[in-house]
This record gives structure tokens, sequence and C-alpha cells, in this order.
């Protein structure tokens, strides 16, 4: 039940020649109606509003471009999110994609690989005005395939009456969990992540923060069963000493007082602030052991291969992306801005511990079956350490075993 969240935007150098390139004849993709005359009319798919007022940024967003580009018209379609990937891949499918759309980022690189999506074309971004983790979404085979549209990111969320001061270090973690369970044994000193999709979303950040990484794709390597992440996993099994499941496996732990420290995102935020009022709590990035790191998740926007105006498209998304557009569209979508130059539409106090993490984001492995990796390997095999049933080190050299043999690699 990974959160695909972790959101991503991109600002964009809208080179004057684009517009020269978007010469007469573009017509519409599939997804969209024909252009008659000097008329263009692009369709760029998308989830459905989260609220009324997303729905008016995208609108006017909308009409800006059309009014900086006479002639053109945008279609914005959208499709609620649980029935988009699926309405998305019975179009590809059918030829009949949109010319652009969201893209979940993990999708990215299948599309890539497959020859769905097209590649960014050189000059359209400039990639230093971009967070680099939220740019490497759309990398594939060392090239880029779309633009991050939003991101977000999990920190650490600790209880201000338990925890005065969070934790910056896995040593300085562990020992105010000890702490804290110490003082009374009927509180955890953290919610320790299970071993599901959710878990193994958020485990590749803690393995950064020891100077690993889950793979290296371009070598073909898996990495997930060398010391960084053996490490990791490690952490949070040496964590359940101080935070028993017999506490945190209650309903909402961390809200109701039973476990000092969790790792969440910005999406509970509001949820803990109405329904549980008189919790004080903060949020600051995750603690590492020898660098700052972080996961992410969000959203991307890539160009189809069979759209017919694919100059325009890219025009549309660098537009989305650019500095004064991105924080509002980010938002409507829920996440955070990805061009640098963006401001995050105002939120609480918690927000800048998210966008600091985000500086430190790493994408996840541009590997198409990741998600399958993720669900159905990764995860069982941290709740495998986490109940004892093998040490961190067996469970990852065997899920290493399990993922090389499914990527078809040898090392």
């Amino acid at each position: 039940m990974s959160r695909g969240l972790v959101r991503s935007t991109v600002t964009a150098v809208l080179a004057t020649g684009l517009a020269t390139g978007l010469a007469a004849g573009l017509t519409a993709c599939g997804g969209g109606g024909q252009g008659s005359g000097d008329s263009k009319e692009l369709t760029f798919w998308m989830y459905q509003d989260r609220t009324p007022q997303a729905g008016q940024v995208m609108e006017k967003v909308r009409k800006d471009f059309e009014k900086a580009n006479p002639g053109v018209t945008v279609k914005l379609v959208k499709i609620p999110k649980d029935d988009y990937n699926t309405k998305l891949g019975s179009a590809v499918a059918s030829k009949s994609a949109p010319d652009a759309g969201i893209l979940d980022q993990p999708l990215v690189s299948k599309y890539a690989l497959d020859g769905t999506i097209k590649e960014v074309p050189a000059g359209l971004i400039t990639e230093a005005d971009f967070y680099k983790g939220a740019l490497d979404t759309n990398r594939a085979n060392g090239k880029l395939y779309g633009l991050p549209q939003d991101q977000t990111c999990v920190a650490l969320f600790y209880n201000k009456k338990l925890v005065p001061t969070p934790p910056k270090t896995w040593d300085e973690l562990k020992q105010t969990a000890a702490q804290v369970h110490a003082a009374d044994a009927g509180v955890a000193g953290m919610n320790v992540p299970k071993g599901d999709g959710y878990g193994a979303w958020m485990f590749p950040g803690i393995v950064h923060g020891a100077g690993g990484q889950m793979v290296d794709d371009a070598g073909k390597k898996v990495l997930f069963d060398q010391p960084p992440a053996v490490e990791a996993l490690q952490l949070w099994v040496d964590l359940l000493k101080s935070s028993p499941r017999k506490i945190t496996d209650s309903d909402k732990p961390f809200e109701n007082g039973l476990a000092a420290m969790t790792i969440s995102g910005p999406w509970d935020v509001p949820t803990i602030r109405a329904d549980f009022p008189d919790l004080d709590f903060g949020v600051a990035p995750l603690p590492y052991k020898t660098e700052a790191a972080g996961n992410i998740g969000g959203e991307d926007s890539v160009v189809f291969s069979t759209s017919k105006n694919a100059d325009l498209a890219w025009k549309w998304l660098a537009f989305m992306n650019n500095a004064q557009n991105n924080g509002p569209v980010a938002d409507a979508l829920g996440g955070f801005p990805v061009h640098l130059k963006a401001q995050a539409v105002a939120g609480g106090p918690e927000q800048a511990a998210f966008l600091e993490q985000l500086k430190v984001a790493h994408a996840r492995p541009a590997v198409p079956q990741w998600i399958q990796v993720n669900d159905e390997i990764i995860a069982p095999a941290i709740e495998s350490a986490l109940t004892g049933k093998v040490s961190a080190q067996q469970a990852l050299t065997d899920a290493a075993a399990k993922t090389r043999s499914l990527l078809g690699w040898n090392s």
C-alpha cells in the first residue's frame, strides 16, 4: 500500500525557438479532437481535482497558456486517481493515448523503455533549477523522459511532550526511543514501519542515510544485500526493543500518545491537527547514519509517443512547471513544488521539515519492475527480519537473490 506520493515539479526555460517550432498543421493526438485551420487542440490527462480550489488553479493555468498561445486549446481530461492507470494503459494499448499526461513516478521507466513516451527535448529546461531527486524520477537509461510535476516525502513526527528535541542521527534515535520506553513501559519509543508496501517504499530513504543504495540500475547490480541496507534494516529491528508491537499495533499509537515518534508524510498533518487537537507534535527530517537522505513520491508529466502535437505538449508541460506556476499546480495535485524557485503554498510549521527533506530525497530505482520488487520481495523480507524469523542480513540476501532472478541480472 505504498503511498505513491512523493511529489515533483520542474521549471521550464521556454526557449522562443520552441514557439517557432510549432509549425502550422499540428493536430491533436488520438485522445483529442482534430484542430481546424490554425487552431490546435492539446489533450492532457490528469487526476480528478482533489478540491474545487484545485480545479480553479488548473483552469487559470490553462487559460493563461491559451492566452499566451493564440489558437491553442488545452483539453484537460480529469480521471479518478484509482482508475487512472487502468484507463491510461488501455488508451496506450489502443494507440489512443492523449498528447500528454500525469504519470506516477515508478511507471516512467517502464513507459520509457517500452517506447510509450518521448524523451525530453534538449534545452527545454535547465536541470539545475529543479530538485535533483524529483528530476531523477524521470530518468531511464541515463536519459530524461518527463518533467516532475509535484513531489512528497516522509519525515519524523515526534511528540514534543515525550521528545523535546528530535533526534538527528540513528544513535540519537535509538537512545531517545529507549529513554521514552524506560520512563513508561506502556509507551513505545517509535512506531517502527512494518514489512508492507508502505514500509518498503520508505526503506530506501533509510538505506541512503547510511550511504547506500538499493540497486545500480545502469550497472544492473542489486545492492540492498550490502552493509548499508543491512544496517538500515537492523536499525528497525533494534528499535523494536524499545518499541514493542504489542503497543504499536494499537489504533493510531502516535496520535493517541502511545508511541513517541513515527514516520509519515504531510498528508497526515491536517488529519492529526483536526482529530487530535491536544497532541503537541512536531516534524523533523529523518535521522541518518552518515548523510541526510530520504525517499520521494509524487507524479511526473510526460508526452506520449503517439502525440502529433509533441512540441506543443512539451511547451505546455514546461509552462505548468515554471517558477510561477509550479507552486500552485503542485499544491493542486497534493504535493510540493519541484522547481527550486517556485513558492510552496503556505502551510503550517511542519512544512519546513518536508521541504528540507526533499532537498536530499532520492528517486526510486529506474527499474520497470520496481513496484513488484517493492511489494512482493522487499516488503516481506523486511517483515521476516522484524518478526525475528531470520536475521536482517539473511532476509536481504534472500530478497536480493529473488530480485536478480526477476530482473535477469547476474550481480
